[in-house]
């Protein structure tokens, strides 16, 4: 059959029989560049038509070694390919396979028909999910990046890892899917391929690491019951995991989407003092993830939610935050405003501890009134970033402080991004506002007693925001941080002061910009070794003496 003949298919004449007596032949044909091998074989010679570039690092693999199984090894790093499909045997990606056929004469075609979208699709998520359980950073990126080439939408990575994560979080959501939301904007911000797969890349490794080599965690069936707020807030009260999962599926077969579930999510948040405030920022974070990636997530995302909040550990359950409660319930029935007009005093939060600091919001709530609780938010968000510039890194070194006092950097970024949280979140259920400004003031008392106020703030003071982010926007693309926990709070810390700017006062703008100026410029300890092994020696070893 001529080559005329097969219109449906893109042949092109490759080489010869007899060229490739000598060895493999390089083909070149546009942006391709293939190796073609002839193998002896008992029923006479086969040939095989690859890729000629290495999927791993490119090296030219006609430069390569064939053994008499038909079997390709690149002998850069060993990494071995099947011939006649492709299949990689030992390394990564798999090696793209042409068609070939060798006409009478001795001719050998190729077949250099392009696959379709949706098999090139196919196939390239296929490799994502190889990369994506064994936590393969370089084929993630490389993944992601066939994707982009091939004009589909590269989005989908983060959309797929989130499908294959979801139902390996035992406790439900992670840091993961939050951060996610922070790298997919802080892509979509970026016009050029090599800083938006940065932050792609970033996404899926994250969503890979906190599944990694993780069992699967089924999410209950839908509930007899349709969603309610009120039910779902009673069944996460009571703890009921179950029954607060079998809602929210329930309400996500019926229709319902983030939004309509969002203020039960932003309520059970925060009925307490929860998970150091974690779980306010996975459920804004989570509303903002599904903003930018469609509704077609909610069924991996919503249900992990529901289960995150159930665990939440409960901080105001502890002596520390003990007045929580009772402030809550004090600051929900408040007189008359008082003061509507009168200057909120935030210096004397100084020297505050959790008790003194709730006293101060319950008094600014109740004497300003309801109208200028964003006042009251900035007073709080403006101490929380103070105490970020005079943070005691001491407490980072320390190997023989107790458990209580080991404090470390994310303690006080961590304060910064509930606040955004608390700002976005009870913006859209001003109900909350009461609850969110509280918590923010357990942010600042507990962390009253880790200031070094012997530094210069001045030092760290930034001159030109503008100029400032795109240094910082350098580090989150070029971190260097291994485990993705650090990396994650860095570009949430990050992201949160710089969506806050703009609305901040002079003063409190210098505060976050000095904050977020020294904590990128200080070391971050990623791991205790020390500290860790002293106190498992102050645990365990009393149970010896």
């Amino acid at each position: 059959m001529s080559v005329s003949a097969d219109i449906s298919r893109n042949w092109q004449q490759a080489t010869t029989l007899d060229e490739l007596v000598d060895g493999p032949v390089v083909f070149k044909s546009g942006r391709r560049q293939l190796a073609v091998f002839r193998v002896e074989t008992v029923g006479g010679p086969t040939v095989y038509a690859v890729d000629n570039r290495c999927p791993h690092e490119g090296y030219p693999l006609a430069e390569g070694t064939v053994d008499e199984s038909c079997q390709l090894t690149c002998n850069w790093h060993n990494w071995k390919f099947r011939l006649d499909d492709g299949q990689c045997v030992l390394g990564g990606d798999n090696l793209r396979r042409y068609d070939v056929r060798v006409e009478a004469g001795g001719g050998v075609l190729v077949d250099l028909t392009e696959a379709t979208p949706e098999q090139q699709r196919a196939e390239i998520l296929g490799g994502l999910r190889t990369a994506f359980r064994e936590r393969d950073f370089g084929r993630i990126c490389r993944e992601i990046t066939r994707m982009h080439y091939c004009e589909l939408d590269p989005l989908d990575a983060v959309r797929e890892a989130l499908r294959w994560a979801h139902d390996r979080f035992e406790y439900g959501t992670t840091h993961a899917v939050a951060v996610a939301a922070d790298w997919v904007g802080l892509a979509e911000g970026y016009d050029d391929w090599e800083r938006r797969l940065v932050c792609l890349a970033e996404c899926v490794d994250h969503l890979a690491f906190d599944a990694l080599r993780h069992s699967e965690f089924a999410y209950a069936k839908a509930s007899e019951s349709e969603f309610s707020t009120g039910a779902f807030l009673a069944a996460v009260e009571a703890e009921r995991g179950a029954e607060a999962e079998g809602l929210v599926v329930r309400g996500i077969d019926d229709g319902l989407h983030f939004d309509d579930m969002q203020q039960a999510f932003a309520g059970a948040a925060l009925a307490h003092y929860n998970d150091f405030g974690h779980s306010l920022i996975y459920v804004q974070k989570t509303g903002e993830l599904i903003g930018r990636l469609g509704p077609e997530i909610e069924r991996w995302v919503l249900p992990p939610l529901a289960r995150t909040l159930v665990f939440a550990t409960r901080e105001d359950q502890i002596p520390e935050f003990g007045d929580y409660a009772a402030t809550l319930e004090a600051v929900r029935s408040p007189g008359t405003a008082t003061d509507t007009t009168g200057a909120l005093d935030g210096e004397s939060l100084a020297g505050q501890g959790v008790r003194g600091c709730l006293a101060w919001t319950l008094d600014a709530i109740s004497r300003v009134g309801p109208e200028r609780v964003e006042e009251i938010y900035e007073v709080l968000f403006a101490a929380n970033a103070r105490q970020m510039v005079f943070y005691d890194t001491d407490f980072q070194d320390a190997v023989d402080r107790s458990v209580n006092d080991s404090v470390g950097w994310l303690s006080f970024t961590h304060a910064l991004t509930f606040s955004h949280a608390v700002h976005t979140v009870c913006r859209q259920n001003p109900a909350l506002w009461n609850a969110g400004l509280l918590q923010m003031a357990c942010f600042v008392g507990r962390n009253q007693k880790y200031q070094d106020h012997s530094i210069d703030a001045g030092a760290w003071q930034v001159e030109d925001s503008t100029e400032f982010f795109k240094t910082v926007h350098g580090v989150l693309l070029d971190h260097g941080l291994r485990d993705p926990i650090f990396s994650g709070h860095l570009v949430k810390t990050s992201l949160a002061i710089e969506k806050e700017l703009g609305e901040a006062s002079e003063s409190t703008r210098t505060w976050l910009l000095s904050g977020l100026n020294r904590f990128l410029n200080s070391p971050l300890k990623q791991k205790h070794v020390r500290r860790l092994a002293r106190q498992a020696i102050d645990l365990v070893g009393r149970d010896f003496e």
